[in-house]
């Protein structure tokens, strides 16, 4: 049987902002059985990603059985003895949680765990109790969600089987989507997640970046020189150009050490430019995800930052992929700049209009950058991205939609094209 704890980890898993951030279960371990130790596999799974553990059961035996766990870390988990309900009453906030507390009627309960329901609660296990404290629970998870909060319901059978009959109505009634399920458990988010992938092409010259204030976006290699001016970043930085990235080093060390967005996404290599990056979680590698095998980044060949960037919007379980100044349009050499012996290209003076991206001060003097190669590298990159997003959502049996408001032309004939006049223009 695929358990409720099982789905959420896979779920999870393909998420690259993991770090720092909270599970909470509601319902600790109670049997040590195989295949159904949800605590000890947050645990590992919790260690593995640099994550935190609040494990909540009314029951002081449950509790006890968390910290008698081969894997029970202090400084990794927090057993909690209280009610689930009290509990939630006690945090204004959460991340990620997972609802497996009092457990609704059926024949298969032992006399053990009906005696600790008449011990704990003065009554046996019934469904009406079991309906209405996840009832109760899900309305104080509903006022305390932000956008980025994810539910895990155990034991949600059917529509009329199992904990969630009461509570899954609500949230679904509340604006909640639900988003994966398996024979015994569902997984529901606040809202869907709509995530803009912004390039840098010269189509964006008259946007209204406003627009992105209150998005999720993903914002690529030099695009910081314009968002500095703007005063607001993106939600994840993407450079994959080891090039662009040496070239500008301290200059992505400010964004990093500034926090001026959630999460970089590099190439490994900058480790060697800067050592001391490996101390700043919020930054992850492409190499990393390539060796992991439950991600489609495993299955790249071709890449450059915008391809990249949208394999993490897809990564980040995003409902929408928006692709914006994706413009692969390249006026490969322009008059401003010069090829040096190992085939890079300076720019030798700030070009006043350059023709290749959106804002005029892209590219400054002693730029250093690689040859912009529109067709053999930047649109081979988007047919690998086009070709992996269709197998998993094929794998996952997912529709994670896809809009090109890009204005070269050079994607039309991978992705639906979209007016950017639709989005927002000046």
């Amino acid at each position: 049987m695929n358990h409720g704890h099982s789905l959420f980890i896979e779920y999870l898993n393909q998420r690259s902002d993991l770090e720092g951030k909270t599970i909470i279960e509601i319902g600790s371990v109670r049997e040590d059985l195989e295949g159904q130790n949800s605590t000890k596999c947050f645990l590992d799974f919790c260690k593995d990603k640099k994550m935190k553990l609040v494990s909540v059961d009314i029951d002081s035996k449950c509790t006890d059985n968390v910290r008698n766990l081969d894997n029970y870390q202090e400084d990794l988990c927090e057993a909690v003895n209280m009610d689930g309900e009290k509990y939630l009453n006690t945090i204004e906030s959460f991340d990620f949680i997972y609802l497996d507390s009092y457990d609704y009627y059926h024949n298969n309960h032992s006399d053990d765990r009906q005696n600790s329901y008449l011990n704990i609660y003065g009554k046996e296990i019934n469904d009406e109790d079991c309906f209405n404290h996840h009832l109760s629970m899900v309305e104080r998870l509903n006022k305390i969600a932000h956008k980025k909060s994810i539910i895990c319901f155990d034991d949600i059978i059917s529509e009329t089987v199992g904990k969630g009959v009461k509570a899954l109505p609500y949230l679904l009634e509340k604006g909640w989507n639900l988003k994966e399920r398996n024979q015994t458990a569902v997984i529901l988010t606040k809202e869907n997640l709509d995530i803009y992938v912004v390039g840098n092409g010269k189509s964006l010259k008259d946007f209204d970046f406003n627009f992105l204030k209150d998005k999720e976006w993903i914002g690529t290699t030099l695009g910081y020189r314009h968002w500095k001016e703007l005063g607001f970043y993106p939600t994840h930085y993407v450079n994959m150009d080891l090039v662009v990235i040496k070239k500008n080093l301290e200059d992505i060390k400010d964004l990093i050490k500034n926090k001026r967005c959630e999460t970089f996404f590099l190439r490994a290599g900058i480790i060697e430019l800067w050592e001391e990056i490996k101390e700043y979680p919020n930054v992850v590698y492409l190499e990393q995800f390539m060796m992991c095998p439950e991600n489609p980044f495993r299955y790249l060949v071709d890449f450059c930052s915008g391809s990249a960037a949208a394999l993490l919007a897809y990564c980040l379980q995003a409902d929408s992929i928006n692709l914006l100044g994706m413009d692969c349009n390249y006026v490969e050499f322009i008059p401003e700049c010069e090829k040096l012996e190992d085939g890079t290209l300076k720019i030798t003076k700030t070009p006043e209009d350059n023709p290749n991206y959106y804002f005029p001060t892209y590219q400054r003097k002693d730029d250093i950058y690689n040859v912009p190669n529109g067709d053999k590298v930047h649109k081979t990159s988007w047919v690998d991205y086009r070709n992996i997003h269709i197998l998993y959502n094929i794998l996952r049996k997912k529709n994670v939609l896809l809009y090109n408001y890009s204005d070269s032309g050079k994607l039309d004939d991978l992705f639906e094209k979209r007016d950017l006049k639709s989005i927002s223009i000046v």
